[in-house]
């Protein structure tokens, strides 16, 4: 239970701003007109590293420790933790990252906006199975307590 509650809280953070990434934030790029768009970009990306890319990179990683050293709850849970949590660094590397380097230099890139919105669904379904199956945890070390 020791690490099952600050993963908890952890994967409820992420969840909660996957959601409003997904549905406010990349949509709300393509309102940002063209003249400003370069500008706008580089203000999103200097605020987000602390409450949004350190605790998105710490949801992928620590699902594997979790499933080491965290309570002892059924196989399946720990290994769907884990495939969500690779899940979300594969997008976030080889999906989300170069779509953002391509805006922050090249600036309002109607399509590329939308690649970025339709390749952060598996991120958000990843972190969302996260949520679940940590809630699923609380549920089994708590009626095992």
């Amino acid at each position: 239970m020791l690490y099952l509650i600050p993963w908890a809280a952890l994967s409820f953070w992420t969840l909660g701003q996957i959601w409003f990434v997904q549905v406010v934030i990349y949509p709300l790029f393509a309102q940002v007109g063209e003249a400003d768009y370069v500008a706008y970009h580089r203000f999103y990306s200097r605020r987000i590293p602390l409450v949004v890319i350190l605790p998105g990179f710490a949801s992928f990683l620590l699902p594997l420790p979790l499933a080491w050293l965290g309570p002892d709850v059924p196989l399946w849970m720990s290994v769907t933790n884990v495939a969500a949590g690779i899940v979300g660094l594969l997008v976030t590397a080889l999906l989300a990252i170069p779509r953002h380097a391509r805006l922050e230099k090249g600036g309002k890139n109607p399509a590329t906006i939308t690649e970025l919105v339709r390749c952060n669904w598996p991120r958000t379904a990843a972190i969302s199975v996260q949520a679940v199956v940590t809630v699923l945890m609380l549920v089994h070390v708590s009626a095992r307590a």
